[in-house]
């Protein structure tokens, strides 16, 4: 199979959807330790604003722009048609998708607004970060589908550290831009870890079912 998840990494997926969970309550609340903690934050990165700063975190914004993560995973799905695995790449539009549905029903849900001094284009509401989201769903889908193909340690170790930085400077360019709070980022990372590990989950459900119903994918690898 080549999408496969470990039993330890679902333990960790459900963990993380309880301590989600946990978190939306207190945050719907408004109670004080996560609205507290993002106050510090909030004010943190807005006394560290400056016009280096502002490069620096426009930048960052930029490699997680959802336009980006939309390139990213039709660059993505490319190179695994080009190598012949349509079905991971058909797993990995649907990963996507789906989760963005079902992270907007969140947001409607909890309709938290956005901190004070937000940017006019962010409109929809702050918790969970679907910016954040995007990104991350693409970072994991990577390491449990292409990091773990990669024949030597050294590149394994280099793609980890640079998806990895990416998703850490995106995350302060939203809390930088006052895009969002800290927890509505942590809570999207949360989310797209347990989103796409469930996905990988039920990954050979689906290759068997497109194996079966299509016959341009009868012969494929899964």
């Amino acid at each position: 199979m080549i999408i496969s998840v470990t039993n330890k990494q679902r333990r960790y997926a459900l963990i993380n959807l309880v301590i989600l969970l946990l978190l939306t309550i207190l945050v719907k609340l408004n109670f004080i330790i996560p609205v507290g903690i993002d106050n510090i934050f909030h004010n943190l990165f807005n006394n560290l604003q400056s016009g280096f700063g502002d490069i620096v975190m426009t930048v960052a914004a930029f490699l997680g722009n959802p336009i980006v993560d939309f390139i990213y995973i039709l660059a993505l799905t490319g190179v695994l048609i080009i190598a012949k695995l349509r079905i991971p790449a058909i797993w990995a539009i649907l990963t996507i998708l789906s989760g963005n549905i079902v992270l907007k029903i969140f947001q409607i849900i909890i309709n938290r607004p956005r901190p004070m001094g937000h940017l006019l284009s962010d409109s929809s509401a702050s918790f969970p970060s679907s910016y954040i989201f995007g990104l991350f769903v693409v970072i994991f889908i990577i390491k449990i589908l292409v990091i773990p193909n990669v024949n030597t340690l050294l590149t394994q170790i280099v793609m980890n550290w640079v998806i990895i930085l990416i998703g850490l400077m995106a995350i302060m360019s939203r809390i930088y831009f006052n895009a969002h709070f800290v927890s509505d980022t942590v809570a999207s990372v949360m989310f797209a870890y347990s989103w796409v590990i469930f996905s990988a989950t039920c990954y050979g459900k689906l290759a068997h079912y497109l194996k079966k119903r299509l016959v341009l994918l009868e012969n494929d690898e899964i």
